[in-house]
């Protein structure tokens, strides 16, 4: 698998490299990844594109070539397929099959790419795949459009789906500084599949956690075993299933209730849409693992952080006393304050001295009895949420503690803070229920996964 991630020599087929349509794409994307290996354009109609000279077939080529890209219409794959077999060729990648009207004539194509593959030592990627993207090497071997690899954040989630515009939405985060290392799309899976990835990815250095989103299971068994190992090799597995599942299967509900049985089953974290899935892999890649299930709730709203602590509640998150000695040292600092409690509301204060009320938060967070902090902006003060928003980046910095602001205010004009803490990288939330179900997550897979170590 890592001679297609860090392929060193591509091959590009296409009967045009015009950079509106998926071949050209293909080109300027590896040109904008300043791709370090070979490339080579195959196409008999011109001797250059892209400032790269063309060659006329694969054979023609006189070095080797380890990833073979085909844009070409369907009809026109099995003499390519051939040459491929002669090349010694390790992959191919299959573009769209869009051209193909006949849901027959479909299913043939991929009977004739599944048989391919059987034969030989090939192995295929797709068809109706958006390509391989190694975002840590600037590698992206794809035909999607606007396609900036300068935009995307090197991080240690790597991404699984089997179509394109789920996946570009997620990469999209990359604007809240949530960073990847792989995105691969693996289409119709007549060979790869996703549990291939998943299995590669479980025992990669470079990968922290494993996002995956899932129209059908195409091999159960086979997804099983890619699932306990990255269970054995500590790498969450977050899922969003939106397909329609298998086929003996009467209803979508029926079919999506077997899955998350299956998946629970794996202690795979099943998640149900897009900003969920980014929530919890976001809190798992920056924070690893939580002492407990211990929330504690910092705020200068009662309001909202009593609506916070009851929907912990109702989620079985712990929301216990502070113990007496902190409750003492925030005294200290505000004696008119009623007496200090989980959740803390630090409304007078925070007009008074902000030094103090960060103070407060960091002994507040240090408490014992807390594993998780919530910091909550419940609506804007200016100044005085910037100085906070700014303390509280820096204490996550220095405490071993997971400290989780939740943006709450509705404005739809947005402050200085807001903007400090996207820059910041640090996971935060603009709802409760969002919040809440991150960590609920959060704390569930880690505390399972710490029993099931105890009991091995």
């Amino acid at each position: 698998m890592s001679y297609l991630l860090t392929s060193r020599s591509i091959a590009v087929i296409s009967e045009t490299f015009n950079p509106h349509q998926v071949g050209g794409r293909v080109l300027l994307n590896l040109q904008k990844s300043k791709y370090q290996g070979r490339v080579y354009p195959v196409t008999s109609e011109f001797e250059e594109t892209f400032g790269m000279k063309t060659f006329s077939s694969l054979s023609s080529i006189p070095e080797e070539v380890i990833t073979v890209v085909i844009t070409l219409p369907p009809n026109s794959v099995l003499p390519i397929l051939e040459e491929c077999v002669e090349k010694k060729v390790k992959f191919i990648m299959i573009t769209s099959t869009d051209v193909i009207e006949s849901e027959d004539e479909k299913f043939a194509f991929e009977q004739l790419l599944k048989t391919f593959t059987e034969e030989t030592d090939i192995r295929i990627l797709g068809p109706d795949c958006s390509g391989v993207f190694n975002i840590g090497k600037s590698i992206g071997i794809s035909g999607v459009a606007d396609y900036e690899p300068n935009r995307l954040q090197n991080g240690k989630i790597s991404l699984i789906t089997q179509g394109e515009g789920l996946g570009r939405a997620v990469l999209d985060a990359n604007d809240l500084e949530i960073g990847f290392n792989y995105w691969i799309s693996t289409g119709k899976e007549v060979d790869l599949e996703t549990a291939d990835f998943i299995q590669y990815f479980s025992h990669d250095v470079s990968t922290q956690v494993i996002l995956v989103i899932i129209e059908r299971l195409k091999d159960k068994w086979k997804f099983q075993k890619a699932a306990e190992k990255a269970r054995r090799f500590g790498k969450p597995l977050i899922v969003l299933n939106i397909g329609q599942g298998e086929e003996e299967i009467s209803t979508k509900e029926e079919c999506k209730q077997v899955h998350s049985d299956f998946f629970k089953e794996l202690d795979i974290i099943q998640v149900y849409d897009l900003d969920e899935l980014l929530n919890v892999g976001w809190l798992f890649y920056k924070y690893g693992h939580p002492q407990g299930n211990r929330i504690g709730i910092f705020s200068y709203s009662n309001g909202v952080s009593a609506l916070l602590a009851e929907k912990c509640r109702q989620a079985n998150l712990s929301v216990p006393d502070i113990t007496g000695e902190t409750k003492s040292i925030i005294r200290d600092f505000f004696p008119n304050l009623k007496t200090p409690a989980n959740p803390i509301n630090m409304k007078i204060s925070v007009y008074q001295d902000m030094s103090d009320v960060s103070e407060c938060l960091e002994q507040f967070t240090n408490d014992p009895h807390l594993d998780i902090v919530f910091v909550l902006y419940s609506y804007k003060l200016g100044v005085y949420t910037e100085m906070l928003v700014r303390h509280t980046i820096k204490l996550a910095q220095r405490v071993n503690k997971p400290i989780i602001p939740l943006w709450l205010s509705l404005s739809g004009e947005l402050e200085v803070s807001y903007e400090i803490l996207k820059e910041s990288g640090l996971p935060f939330y603009s709802s409760a229920n969002a919040g809440v179900s991150a960590i609920k997550h959060f704390t569930d897979y880690h505390m399972k996964i710490n029993r099931l170590n105890t009991l091995m």
